[in-house]
């Protein structure tokens, strides 16, 4: 049966792979010599004589270039793995090839290098020079090795280039902009890409003139224009650069409509838009309302459409309609399906790493437009089978569980971009940290809101838990009522909240059980967290992490709740760290001192698990690209949770590691693997 299947296989593989055409010669590599400024895949991009694609693995730019879009240098390390096999053979055509010759000079002359010039080429073998047909030189022989019986043959084509030396940039002046602020003529010159001592580049010539137009039109100039002239000394190597600004008058908003929005309404859209006649025009606040509309769920596009106002000579009267385009999408869903989930459990407030993990089934229904005004109603319910071992495995002891949640939210709540939100959460079954059984009710009530084009986000909340454990042992906390706000203030200075590359975020989260709402306990909880990336050599990133958390505990009850649950506080909202998110030496929930407070230590339990009132955490990783997917990471993580009332941060446990990234539409899958450091 192996054998059958292993026959299979090959004739799979080999019904994927394309064959050379018997009279052609197919391409297998075009090498490039000489090349030692610029890249050679960004050349490669805009020829169209193309040779054989290959898995690559790049650190650095990546090998998906597009013609014609920067960096062109050539500050990047590649490796050809293997090819591809269901990928066809690209052949030689004379013609074309000589057209890409006129290509790649005029691509040098592109980038500041005027005296660039292709020196030689060479075929391999060298009959394809002559013609790119496979003339036989006798009947039946050609004059090459054919890839296979009725094949062509394979041919390696060699280009030597002379660079020169670059034109650089002398000067760049920009006029026009005078009648602007100092700031607005500030970000007008700094819209300019090209730099002074480098070489002069056509396509930040044009960037740099796309860019300063974006900034007219996001400082109010809709109608604002941005040309240039360049004057080149060859003989000299230096360019001066001259860029022209037509600012035209200051833009107000004139008519804001809605059209395609059929069935939906239009009032909710317009007033999450916060789009209104007599407002300043602005670039960036019409994105800013673009994606608080798409935000709204039940659309599938978004466009905002800007028609500058013109009196009868064409010209722009500082007027501008806007109207918002919509498509509808799809507003009920619902589906079945399983999964597994590990390392992770989520309450309506906190998102903690945990050892558990479990093979569930889901339901799920939405609506997104629940009684009209894109009110948005879910429900989800998840049968489970969870085990106390992140990687799952039958027969190790698991124990049957459910959670259901249901959450209702309500757009544009008292103010255009305020959402309000009801949510519900009822899980049963095993307890994250100690796998025993028990009911965890939520409801939550909140009110979020985001600020200046979604960089800061408030949210507020009012939360009630009940905690009730089913199994009835002395080692087990004790059930408990927990009534508590919670706050979050995120601000996210960052390039791209997915794959960051550069800037900061900021998150404090607190919680505040007073005493005439508390139950259980009264007590204060804050964890701020700061993230900080830079950019490095070989697009590669390294980020930064600090984060602490403490817990403040003023009073509880101690008739009903056992001595672990008096000194640290309620089981879900106890200052917990190790895992996959915070310090990848431990697993999740395990980092901490468990011999720290003696008494508190439960026969036959890892205190671990228990937490403690105060922590710290800290890590560094460099992230280094290898594919437009794919990425590899070395990582250092620290920290401490400990039980007294003070942080230890000369009390350090480290780990370092390595781990991978696969970048996914909806974020990047990591796999991670920590080792700790002894001592």
């Amino acid at each position: 049966m192996g054998g059958r299947r292993g026959i299979w296989l090959l004739l799979l593989l080999a019904s994927g792979c394309k064959t050379i055409p018997e009279d052609a010669y197919g391409i297998d590599r075009i090498r490039f010599t000489g090349m030692e400024q610029l890249d050679h895949e960004s050349l490669r991009a805009c020829m169209a004589t193309q040779e054989r694609d290959r898995v690559t693995i790049a650190f650095g730019t990546s090998a998906d270039r597009e013609c014609g879009v920067p960096p062109f240098d050539g500050k990047r390390l590649s490796f050809d793995l293997w090819k591809k096999l269901r990928k066809g053979w690209p052949t030689l055509d004379s013609a074309v090839f000589d057209r890409d010759i006129d290509r790649i000079e005029r691509w040098y002359q592109a980038r500041g290098y005027y005296d660039a010039a292709v020196i030689s080429t060479e075929f391999d073998p060298p009959a394809a020079a002559g013609d790119d047909r496979i003339i036989m030189t006798t009947p039946g022989e050609a004059p090459c090795e054919r890839e296979g019986e009725g094949e062509g043959c394979k041919l390696e084509i060699g280009i030597e280039i002379d660079e020169g030396q670059p034109v650089l940039v002398k000067s760049i002046r920009v006029t026009g902009h005078e009648s602007l602020s100092d700031k607005q003529r500030s970000d007008v010159e700094g819209a300019v890409v090209l730099g002074i001592g480098q070489p002069f580049d056509e396509a930040l010539y044009e960037r740099s003139k796309r860019e300063i137009r974006r900034r007219l039109r996001d400082a109010s100039y809709a109608c604002g224009l941005a040309s240039g002239r360049v004057e080149i000394d060859r003989e000299a190597r230096e360019a001066f650069v001259e860029l022209y600004v037509e600012t035209g008058p200051s833009c107000k908003l004139g008519d804001v409509t809605v059209s395609g929005f059929r069935s939906l309404p239009p009032q909710t859209i317009l007033d999450v838009a916060d789009l209104h006649t007599g407002d300043t025009f602005s670039s960036s606040v019409l994105a800013d309302a673009q994606r608080a509309v798409y935000a709204l769920g039940a659309l599938a596009s978004v466009n905002i459409r800007q028609t500058p106002r013109l009196d009868e000579e064409e010209l722009c009267t500082g007027v501008v309609d806007i109207d918002i385009a919509v498509e509808p999408g799809r507003q009920i869903r619902w589906g079945i399906g399983a999964g597994i989930q590990s390392g992770q459990i989520a309450t309506l407030t906190l998102e903690q790493d945990t050892r558990i993990s479990d093979v569930h089934l889901f339901g799920l229904f939405e609506h997104r437009n629940f009684i009209t005004g894109f009110r948005r109603l879910r429900i989800e319910d998840r049968p489970k089978i969870v085990a106390q071992d992140p990687f799952f495995r039958f027969g190790r002891g698991f124990i049957f569980g459910n959670e259901l949640r249901v959450g209702y939210r309500r757009p544009a709540f008292l103010e255009p971009r305020t959402t309000s939100a009801i949510d519900f959460r009822h899980d049963w079954g095993p307890d994250p940290f100690e796998l025993f059984r028990r009911h965890d009710l939520q409801i939550r009530g909140s009110l979020s809101r985001p600020f200046y084009d979604g960089r800061l986000l408030l949210v507020g909340g009012l939360n009630y838990d009940t905690y009730l454990t089913v199994d009835r042992d002395p080692r087990y906390p004790a059930s408990y009522q927990v009534v508590f706000f919670d706050e979050s203030i995120v601000v996210d200075l960052r390039d791209d909240s997915r794959s960051p590359r550069s800037g900061m975020f900021f998150r404090i989260s607190s919680q505040q059980s007073p005493a005439k709402l508390r139950r259980s306990w009264q007590y204060i909880r804050v964890s701020p967290e700061a993230r900080a990336y830079a950019p490095l050599p070989l697009s590669s990133t390294l980020a930064f992490r600090f984060g602490v958390g403490a817990m403040f505990l003023f009073s509880r009850d101690s008739n009903r709740l056992d001595l672990i649950g008096q000194a640290l506080g309620p089981q879900n909202y106890r200052i917990r760290s190790g895992g996959p998110t915070t310090h990848r030496g431990f697993f999740g929930g395990f980092l901490g001192d468990p011999g720290s407070v003696d008494s508190l230590n439960r026969e036959g339990v890892d205190a671990r698990n228990d937490g403690g009132l105060r922590k710290w955490e800290a890590g560094v990783e460099w992230r280094v690209p290898i594919t437009q997917a794919f990425a590899t990471a070395l990582f250092m993580d620290f920290g401490d949770v400990h039980r007294g009332e003070s942080f230890r941060f000369n009390y350090i446990r480290a780990a370092a590691g390595f781990g991978f990234r696969y970048r996914t539409p909806v974020g990047p899958i990591r796999l991670d693997f920590g080792f700790l450091i002894p001592g």
